[in-house]
């Protein structure tokens, strides 16, 4: 058996506490690779990329058996997204658009209908492609103030959807055109009798390949290299929409124009029209983390072949400086941590998918309605898309010039990132009303520590979060209710303390993510004890990488959070300085570790491939280089 061979073997557990269950449904789609679509190249953006994305966003369907199996099986859903996040970002974005969004719409919004049925089996067959349209250009936060109008005609018993002006046309939906059909899931505020009735989504057909739908004007928008899409302007003079196009859940509005919503309450009804959010969240939250996987494997991977000439020594892989193993054994520890997170938030959506939606304690949105749909599939969205931007950000940084290029996946992986700062729900407004949430949500409570222990262990870290965050939150409480009654203006209540709201969300975050490390760790210790019995061994091999880069990850994240903590009182300068040099030694305790953990988080090399991660990077570099001119 070969060492590599032995550290895959050896890595195996890991695999599976990173992965979750669906491990094996993402593998299975590595057959698409060798088909025609995914091995065609294409430039970094325009028509030619589009085509390639839409042409393997087709075949992607046909292998999972068409967009609406997947709405039947959400944890191979989340593996489709997933996988294609890895391969492919803009295939991975118009997935999500495809089967979280608009299929899923569709079918757990909508009401059979002569309009919407036939619509659903194009979608399904890839035949048309969907779009969500639903952020207006003009004003912040339009998501809670819809501008676009869906006006009932009793007369013919359809819809004019209308953009009362350029402010309110729709923003970056992907419909410009590619020559093939799209349609949308348009969301509108619902006039009727000159009464507005909540927001709604509509089911639009926007173009079939050769013309644009009556009433529709699209502007195409200028390329960009992040995610590069098809995007395009969209607003509405008087189109068309049939009844069964409007998605309309339980409302209804009867022969004699009578209308009728059990929600009964247009908040209510803006998160219930958005609860489809809740798979692009989950979605976007599994494959970014997948993605994170991938580029922090590219990355050391390359700092273990790039040799370097420094005088200090020569012919020394640059992973063996310790500025390299501290920026990227960091970013190591995030990965793991976040993915082991996920997949947490991963089994709750799956279990949620099951379940009819409950609104009866959904929470008002001040800013957005995403963290009212699910808090913490919402939040830990905001937790991949940062720490994918980090690792991407520190790896690519790492890397040098080789990290610029588009072919070593680094920058594609960042441009994920970046897109998904504001797709799936802006992610500062997502900390805003999570914060607020936890603020005014008397029934949620911060456990207290019993003790902090041993200040450098991973226990005495995830006491002293909790201490931060009980601290913080016991705080901003007492500051709203210290306001005067008569002086309660929200605007001047709450906007001195947006700045601690984040704080507050993101201390909730990462006692999470701290969390979740510590219940990986346990499970992998019960793993442990079940080997040692069957193999008369002490422990699994896995387990001292495991609990070294906990430790890793715990004194990263204390050393985070300090200030706070040096300002209160818990803890004091000579427990700061005990923290930084622990934290150096948990990297020397990292080191001998790494293939293991490199393994476990590794995807298949055809599936991420970059010629920077290869044993042979100059030989890989040329041959990823065009014939010379």
């Amino acid at each position: 058996m070969t060492a590599d061979r032995a550290a895959t073997e050896t890595a195996h557990p890991l695999r599976r506490l990173l992965h979750g269950d669906n491990h094996p449904d993402v593998d299975a789609l590595d057959g698409l690779l060798d088909t025609p679509p995914f091995k065609r190249s294409a430039p970094p953006c325009g028509p030619e990329r589009h085509t390639r994305t839409y042409d393997r966003l087709r075949a992607l369907g046909e292998w999972v058996g068409g967009a609406n199996a997947l709405q039947h099986d959400p944890a191979r859903l989340l593996a489709v997204l997933e996988w294609s996040a890895t391969v492919d970002p803009p295939l991975f974005l118009a997935g999500t658009v495809q089967y979280a969004v608009c299929v899923a719409a569709m079918t757990e919004l909508g009401r059979p209908g002569p309009y919407l049925d036939p619509l659903i089996d194009e979608v399904d067959r890839h035949e048309t492609f969907g779009s969500i349209m639903i952020t207006e250009v003009g004003r912040g936060n339009s998501h809670l103030a819809t501008r676009t109008e869906a006006r009932f005609d009793p007369a013919t018993r359809e819809f004019t959807l209308r953009t009362p002006d350029p402010t309110a046309a729709k923003f970056m939906s992907h419909v410009a055109g590619t020559g093939r059909a799209h349609m949308a899931i348009v969301y509108a505020r619902l006039l009727l009798a000159g009464q507005e009735r909540g927001v709604f989504p509509f089911a639009v057909r926007v173009r079939d390949a050769d013309r644009i739908t009556d009433g529709i004007h699209i502007t195409e928008l200028p390329e960009t290299t992040s995610v590069p899409l098809n995007y395009a302007l969209v607003t509405f003079d008087n189109t068309r929409v049939p009844y069964d196009g409007w998605l309309r859940d339980d409302a209804s509005i009867g022969p004699d124009g009578e209308f009728s919503d059990p929600l009964g309450d247009p908040d209510r009804r803006l998160v219930r029209s958005l609860s489809v959010s809740s798979n692009a969240s989950t979605g976007a939250a599994a494959a970014l983390t997948a993605a994170a996987r991938a580029t922090v494997t590219i990355g050391i991977r390359h700092s273990q072949h790039r040799l370097t000439m420094g005088r200090l020594g020569t012919d020394l892989p640059v992973l063996n400086y310790r500025t390299q193993q501290d920026a990227l054994y960091g970013v190591l520890a995030e990965v793991y941590a976040c993915s082991f997170l996920v997949v947490r938030i991963k089994a709750q959506y799956v279990r949620q998918r099951s379940a009819p939606v409950d609104l009866s304690e959904a929470q008002r949105p001040v800013w957005a309605p995403w963290a009212s749909v699910s808090r913490e599939q919402a939040l830990t969205k905001v937790a991949a898309t940062r720490i994918l931007q980090q690792t991407a950000g520190v790896c690519r940084e790492r890397a040098g010039a080789q990290g610029l290029l588009t072919v070593n996946r680094l920058i594609e992986y960042e441009g994920l990132a970046q897109v998904y700062q504001a797709a799936a729900g802006d992610n500062l407004l997502i900390r805003l009303d999570a914060g607020k949430q936890l603020v005014e949500d008397l029934a949620h409570t911060v456990p207290v520590p019993a003790t902090v222990g041993e200040l450098v262990s991973p226990g005495g870290a995830l006491a002293l979060a909790l201490l931060r965050e009980r601290g913080l939150l016991t705080e901003l409480r007492s500051r709203v209710e210290g306001v005067p009654v008569e002086e309660k203006t929200a605007f001047e209540t709450w906007n001195p303390l947006l700045p601690d709201l984040v704080a507050l969300a993101d201390a909730h975050q990462q006692r999470l993510l701290l969390q979740a490390f510590a219940e990986a760790v346990a499970e992998a210790d019960s793993i442990s004890i079940s080997i040692s019995i069957s193999t008369d061994t002490d422990q699994a091999p896995h387990l001292p990488a495991l609990r070294a880069l906990h430790a890793l990850y715990a004194l990263k994240s204390l050393e985070q959070t300090l200030s706070w903590h040096l300002e209160n009182g818990s803890l004091t300068a000579s427990d700061a300085l005990r923290v930084h040099r622990e934290r150096d030694r948990a990297l020397d305790a990292v080191h001998p570790h790494l293939a293991v953990l490199l393994d476990g988080c590794a995807p298949p090399d055809a599936r991420s491939r970059a010629p920077m991660a290869e044993q042979d990077v100059v030989a890989a570099l040329f041959a990823s280089g065009g014939s010379a001119q």
